[in-house]
């Protein structure tokens, strides 16, 4: 039975996510890398990874986000273009700010998503995961949709994003749409709020306190 989506939460898109993060790792530690030259082949070659790493990680994972966040930023955050999501997320503010708080967020925006994804990466139970041909929106960039199958019956549409870095040559995940839900479009909306009421300065900064503890900083140290 298919979930309408009205009734997709937040946290199921984080934890999707989450999980191509940790397919992601897997899948380098065995096979080296991941295929970039097609990012419909990359989608399918993440995908099959999912559940077996799901199942062999659990247990070690569960507990230990600061093992998550090693593997990620060795073998994950190449494959995936947080700074990209960062300067969408932060949208108009991006051009009004400075150099330094555009760092400051890209650092604590990334450091954000591992955190709360390593939270959520046990919610999901998949049995399966269908990858369906890509489809070009434009030159250098496409969406990828796979169906998910959860171990409860119920079948998720999922929409990968990606775009040719052309320095690179190499195809990056942007952006991941659950059940019509974009990642990307709700954070966007929550940080706009945020900047609004409270000011760049201050998000960051509540940011870095949120993440103290996930960075292994231990409460009041600077």
């Amino acid at each position: 039975m298919r979930k309408s989506r009205a009734n997709v939460p937040a946290l199921f898109v984080q934890a999707f996510f989450s999980v191509v993060l940790m397919a992601m790792v897997a899948s380098i530690q065995a096979n080296n890398s991941i295929p970039q030259d097609d990012p419909e082949k990359m989608i399918s070659h993440l995908s099959e990874t999912i559940i077996e790493a799901l199942n062999d990680q659990r247990a070690e994972l569960e507990g230990n986000p600061a093992k998550i966040k090693a593997f990620a930023k060795t073998y994950v955050l190449p494959y995936v273009d947080t700074p990209k999501m960062a300067r969408y997320v932060m949208g108009r503010y991006w051009r009004t700010t400075t150099q330094e708080q555009q760092e400051a967020f890209v650092d604590e925006f990334t450091t954000t998503l591992l955190r709360s994804y390593s939270q959520s990466l046990l919610k999901l139970k998949i049995t399966s995961v269908s990858v369906r041909p890509k489809i070009e929106e434009k030159p250098g960039r496409v969406t990828v949709s796979s169906e998910v199958v959860q171990a409860d019956g119920n079948k998720t549409d999922v929409i990968y994003r990606a775009y040719l870095d052309k320095k690179n040559q190499k195809w990056m995940v942007y952006d991941v749409t659950v059940e019509g839900v974009s990642m990307l479009l709700n954070y966007r909306k929550t940080y706009d709020s945020e900047f609004s009421r409270s000011g760049v300065d201050a998000v960051i900064a509540a940011m870095k306190e949120k993440n103290k503890e996930f960075n292994g900083v231990p409460d009041g140290s600077v």
